[in-house]
């Protein structure tokens, strides 16, 4: 699998009420399926606390390795496959579940399929959308992001080697790309993490259901943990991040990206 490297570096920080700039940021290094999500938390706990916090775009997985070998102080990732292979004195957080849904162009008249079509079009069974009660289009695959892609791998769900696939003219954030290449392809189906489709795309229910607290996981299963991976050993500022996260305050910037909170 290419590693896809994101973006450059983002930094987000505030001057304290004192005036001073704190000592030292909090480091977050992330993917691009987590990185929405940890630019909204680093805004307000900096607002809360005052401590700066820089986000890092980098490749699935590079994150949680940095974090556990103290390069960074925290690694988030929904990739779950390193988490196996953490050393010792690392920690993980679950914060949230993010949940992956399906969009499509706003002008497809499909707006819901059967978990079983979703299967059939990813291995290549349905090629075009008359055969999911849409119209006489070639189904177009947008696949750009591991961390969405490997939920379905874990589902019982592998990918065809035939179907068709669109993908951008030049690497780029793919959360960017997904959105922009089924926006502009009336056939194009994507996946995409729930909360980061654009206004121009639409979202497909599956079964009937979108993913909310209620229907996942019993109803609606396509999702993965949002992962915060620290040192045990932590600096205050770290562990004060994490705490943050997970308190009402955290939960609700969690829930206003469409995530499923977690319950303490």
């Amino acid at each position: 699998m290419k590693k896809f490297v994101f973006a450059a570096t983002l930094f987000l920080s505030v001057v304290p009420a004192q005036g001073v700039m704190a000592a030292e940021a909090v480091t977050i290094m992330g993917d691009p399926c987590t990185v929405p999500l940890a630019k909204k938390l680093g805004a307000a706990f900096t607002r809360k606390t005052g401590k700066s916090v820089e986000i890092v775009g980098s490749s699935c997985g590079s994150g949680i390795y940095k974090a556990s070998h103290g390069e960074v102080n925290i690694g988030v990732s929904t990739h779950e496959v390193v988490l196996d292979y953490l050393p010792e004195g690392t920690g993980n957080t679950v914060i949230a579940k993010a949940p992956t849904v399906v969009v499509v162009n706003r002008s497809n008249p499909v707006n819901d399929l059967k978990l079983q079509q979703l299967k059939d079009i990813l291995s290549g069974k349905i090629k075009n959308w008359k055969e999911a009660g849409g119209s006489d289009l070639e189904i177009k695959n947008v696949l750009l992001q591991p961390c969405t892609t490997t939920i379905f791998a874990k589902r019982s769900a592998p990918f065809g080697k035939d179907i068709k696939r669109l993908s951008p003219e030049k690497p780029g954030d793919p959360v960017e790309g997904t959105n922009k290449l089924v926006e502009a392809n009336e056939g194009a189906m994507g996946l995409q993490i729930y909360g980061y489709e654009s206004a121009n795309v639409k979202v497909l229910t599956i079964d009937g259901n979108l993913p909310d607290s209620k229907t996942v996981p019993a109803k609606y299963d396509l999702y993965q943990n949002y992962n915060v991976v620290t040192r045990k050993d932590s600096n205050s500022d770290t562990k004060a991040f994490v705490d943050f996260a997970l308190s009402p305050e955290g939960q609700e910037i969690v829930e206003s990206l469409k995530h499923i909170g977690v319950k303490k």
